[in-house]
């Protein structure tokens, strides 16, 4: 198969990228790396920037082979591994759903871009396995919220923000709860105050506000093509609250109970219905946190801790899923 990895810049390619590009490499496929920020559209044609993989690559490097304009509806299988600069993200992702029209993608733009946030996570997961939330602009009504269950630890966040960027708790009676509800929502009361007028316009923000679900790890779960095919369970570290590897949550192999292993196959026929084949999935059973479609790593992770190669079993089951009439 003629498959195109679109990435953020071809200046310095991830671990992941470098991982899936070499895997299926070695597989016989013809493999191409291109850059979303290059996306140009002429009439029936869509091109970006790409190169041909004809050799192993290095992670964190940059790629090494020749690069040229050439149009991506020519391959068999797109994968969108990065999102575009949010200076050009409008017009990338209306040209990239144009060759979603011709080409299969492993996961659709439609679905990454309507699922790909916490605003998305009531769409494919029961009610049952989602914390009480809500998410509002408004910082009267994310404060009247929180003062329903003032006694409680609630958890505030970004619906948009990726690995535990921005993530906050409020504990019972600080003083730091007003004002960082105050501060994910703009400061627009402050800001209009001071601007005798609300001159700069409207600036709220969006906030995620969360019952804090205590737990001392995390399973993330790999689903490929509507099945669980990967996990690991990450420790959190003794004081924090976020379960990233990047804030230092301790990472190992593990297993899924039967209960576990039912919600996100459940969760899984719930994305393919969006066409998202891949998909990384946070759990704290029964509740699910959040999931990430967009280079959600975990496979890399799992070589770099010296766990079971999982890669080509999950690459296997995406290239057959997207060849799936």
């Amino acid at each position: 198969m003629r498959i195109v990895l679109l990435v953020g810049t071809l200046a310095e390619l991830d671990s992941c990228h470098a991982l899936y590009a070499n895997r299926l490499f070695a597989d016989g496929h013809e493999v191409w790396i291109g850059t979303l920020n290059g996306l140009t559209g002429a009439v029936i044609r869509i091109q970006c920037p790409m190169g041909q993989v004809d050799g192993p690559l290095e992670a964190f490097g940059p790629f090494p082979g020749k690069v040229e304009v050439r149009d991506i509806a020519g391959a068999d299988v797109v994968w969108v591994l990065n999102y575009p600069h949010p200076g050009v993200q409008e017009v990338a992702w209306q040209l990239l759903w144009q060759v979603n029209q011709q080409v299969p993608f492993i996961n659709d733009v439609e679905g990454i871009l309507m699922l790909n946030t916490k605003t998305g996570l009531p769409a494919v997961v029961p009610p049952e396995h989602l914390p009480r939330t809500l998410i509002s602009n408004s910082f009267n009504e994310l404060w009247e919220e929180y003062q329903s269950q003032p006694e409680s630890t609630w958890l505030i966040k970004p619906p948009d923000g990726d690995a535990g960027a921005d993530v906050y708790l409020l504990s019972p009676g600080s003083s730091n709860n007003r004002v960082l509800l105050q501060s994910m929502t703009g400061n627009t009361a402050i800001t209009s105050l001071l601007t005798k007028g609300g001159l700069n316009g409207f600036g709220n923000r969006y906030c995620v506000l969360q019952e804090y679900v205590p737990h001392a790890e995390e399973k993330r779960v790999l689903i490929a093509d509507g099945r669980p095919l990967a996990q690991q369970v990450h420790h959190l570290a003794p004081d924090e609250h976020r379960g990233n590897t990047a804030h230092r949550a301790r990472c190992e192999d593990t297993a899924l109970t039967p209960d576990e292993e039912r919600l996100c196959r459940r969760v899984g026929r719930r994305l393919l219905r969006h066409g998202i084949r891949f998909a990384g999935l946070d759990l704290a059973y029964p509740y699910v946190f959040e999931f990430n479609m967009v280079n959600p790593g975990g496979l890399d992770e799992r070589l770099d801790r010296g766990m079971r190669d999982r890669t080509p079993h999950v690459l296997d089951a995406l290239l057959h899923a997207v060849a799936a009439p």
